[in-house]
Order: structure tokens, then sequence, then C-alpha cells
């Protein structure tokens, strides 16, 4: 696991029990605009992370960063669950993690997204 990743997974560790909001802003392939924005609401109960040793393609990441708890995601319909009670962080390449500007948050940057994570 890199120091980022680590660092990461600290933070997640000390906000355990906590309602979180997660906004994803995901890349364009091969560009450093954003096409799609997810919002997530989640109650973390706690974390994992699963390794990917058999990467045969660029499709499956190497590590996913996977944080339990019930939450939801906004849609164009809505509110809905998060389905089995979990929402994936999958780690492609570098990763940097900076914490925002008031210090509540943290950025996660990956090379197809950029993840922002609140105590909400």
């Amino acid at each position: 696991m890199t120091q980022d990743i680590h660092e990461l997974s600290n933070w997640l560790e000390s906000h355990k029990g906590e309602r979180l909001l997660i906004r994803k802003n995901e890349l364009s392939t091969g560009l450093q605009q954003i096409f799609d924005i997810d919002q997530v609401t989640l109650n973390l109960t706690h974390i994992s992370v699963v390794e990917n040793d058999s990467n045969i393609d660029d499709y499956i990441p190497s590590q996913e960063l996977i944080l339990h708890g019930e939450g939801s995601i906004k849609s164009a319909e809505g509110m809905k669950d998060l389905p089995q009670n979990a929402y994936e962080i999958p780690i492609y390449g570098k990763v940097v993690t900076t914490k925002d500007q008031n210090g509540n948050g943290l950025k996660l940057e990956t090379e197809k997204a950029i993840y922002e994570i609140f105590p909400h």
C-alpha cells in the first residue's frame, strides 16, 4: 500500500461511526476533464482493502478501498440505497491525498477520478 493510501485508511479509520459525504468526480479517459459527478452519504462502520494481484488489464484496479456501512447515492431519480451497504474506491496508478482547506475533509486523486470525503 502506498503512503497516500495508508494516510487515507488512517483518516477513514478515525471517522468510523460517523456519517460521511463522498463526492466522486469521474475524469474523461486520457483527459483531466470531469464528465460525471456522484454524491454519496455513508454511515461508515469499517473499511477494507482488496488487493488484486492478478491484474490482467487496465480495467481491473490493483487495489480497492471498500467503505462499509448504510448509505445512499444521489441519482437523477432521487436518493437510492447503496447496493450491498458498501462503496468501492478503485485505486488505479498514482494516488495523491490532500486535506481540504478547513482540515475537516480529505481529497483523493487517482488516474480515473477525484474523491472528496467530508464528515457530514
